[in-house]
């Protein structure tokens, strides 16, 4: 079955690659004006002879994305391989204001199928070179009722839901293939239950935003780890409190994030987590400590701003949307969408902090790197990006420093729907042990939105 989800896969992308040439070449190699067009449309499966915008008017939204990512290392490690990493999610929403009239409620739900191996185990490494993989096969997702008042100012959340999705991400960090950054600064899911990718916890949320530049986001969790095994397939809706309870704040402040805006994008959000229960001391397994806390600090800035390409996706994704219009949407938690900003360059960073060396894996995570989007210059949508990754170990932990990455990647974005990103890391100290040799990882991730 994986290897024919990879094949198809690697069809589509080789099909699609052709139109990473300029438009003349591309016309060269595809002389139908039909196969143009679909590489244009917003999705691979189109509009499904209308019935897609019929369902989105009667209030039904579907979407469906497939990323692999696939890699080897050539050099390095406890051995060479190469691995093949998928992950197809699927969601809906139930929209009731266009259902039922009932203005602001939405009913979420998703489910994901994951596929192949990680690399991570041959090299040794701590974090994963393949974002996408996760351990299993079949996980129920996302069911999220949120309702949204006073013009979307005000969104409250129940149900079954992530942190990941929300708490800890930059927007930066959806170009990288490296585990460590894509999805959330890493080093906090390691030390603390933090429900995400395919792993949701029984939670509310409160978002607070009451212009386009300044949003603030609480989110309490249901800390049960349970939930988290792989053979519950994301379907134990055990609710225990006395597990213990996370919660997670959050405050972003956005600048320069509309189109006719004169100064450079930019945004900046500093959060901090605490979780309830009790953690095994990494010195002495017999003793128990109650609580653990951290703090997080992301930023990026855009410093050379071009030209503003022509944005051809979902308005809930586009520059300065609020926040609470994605929260209406489907979850995609990879999507094979571009992000709506300028042609430039743009610098970010972040830090994670866990202060507890005693019961804390990796006590911080220091991320840094630079995205260019518009290389060629007929390129506009592309993005090349490069990033050090820093993640530093307890030092309870005999034996462990810190595990350094260094990822330097290409993506061609082929249509709204489509892109191929060849991807080089070079791992160093992987799971901060100097007795593992340094990894050279070669590979390149494909996604699709159908």
């Amino acid at each position: 079955m994986n290897k024919i989800i990879a094949a198809a896969m690697t069809l589509c992308c080789v099909l699609a690659a052709n139109s990473a040439f300029a438009a003349s070449d591309r016309d060269e190699i595809f002389s139908t004006a039909k196969i143009n067009g679909w590489l244009s449309q917003e999705t691979a499966t189109g509009n499904w002879a209308g019935l897609r915008p019929s369902l989105e008017k009667a209030g039904i939204s579907v979407s469906s994305n497939y990323t692999t990512d696939i890699g080897g290392n050539p050099t390095g490690g406890l051995k060479q391989v190469v691995k093949y990493s998928g992950f197809l999610s699927l969601a809906g929403t139930l929209d009731f204001e266009k259902i039922a009239s009932i203005n602001g409620l939405v009913l979420k739900v998703s489910n994901f199928l994951a596929t192949g191996r990680d690399i991570s185990a041959a090299i040794g490494s701590f974090y994963s070179p393949q974002q996408v993989f996760t351990s299993g096969n079949y996980f129920f997702g996302e069911l999220n009722l949120s309702l949204s008042i006073l013009d979307d100012m005000f969104n409250f959340e129940v149900g079954r839901i992530f942190a990941g999705d929300i708490f800890a991400v930059s927007p930066m960090f959806q170009y990288y293939l490296t585990g460590a950054i894509n999805g959330r600064l890493s080093a906090i899911p390691a030390n603390v239950f933090f429900p995400h990718y395919s792993i949701a916890a029984w939670g509310t949320r409160v978002t607070y935003q009451p212009n386009k530049d300044w949003h603030l986001i609480a989110g309490l969790y249901n800390a049960d780890p349970k939930v988290a095994k792989i053979n519950n397939h994301g379907a134990d809706f055990s609710f225990d409190m006395d597990k213990g309870y996370l919660a997670v704040g959050q405050l972003t402040y956005r600048h320069g994030q509309e189109r006719g805006d004169l100064v450079l994008p930019g945004s900046i959000s500093f959060g901090s987590y605490y979780e309830s229960s009790q953690f095994t001391d990494l010195s002495n397994s017999s003793k128990r400590w109650h609580g653990n806390y951290g703090f997080y600090l992301l930023a990026d800035k855009m410093i050379y701003k071009g030209d503003w390409p022509e944005y051809e996706s979902p308005s809930d994704m586009a520059s300065g949307a609020m926040v609470v219009q994605s929260l209406k949407k489907p979850y995609n938690q990879q999507s094979a969408v571009s992000l709506d900003r300028p042609k430039g360059l743009t610098v970010w960073g972040g830090a994670s902090l866990a202060p507890q060396d005693n019961i804390n894996t990796q006590t911080y995570e220091i991320v840094t790197g630079l995205v260019y989007q518009g290389l060629p210059p007929n390129r506009s949508r592309d993005v090349t990006a490069f990033c050090f990754v820093l993640g530093h170990f307890s030092d309870k932990l005999q034996g462990q420093s810190n595990e350094m990455i260094l990822e330097l990647n290409h993506r061609f974005q082929l249509g709204p729907w489509c892109y191929v990103t060849p991807d080089i890391q070079y791992i160093i100290n992987p799971n901060g042990q100097s007795n593992i040799g340094d990894a050279l990882v070669l590979g390149f991730e494909t996604s699709f939105n159908f």
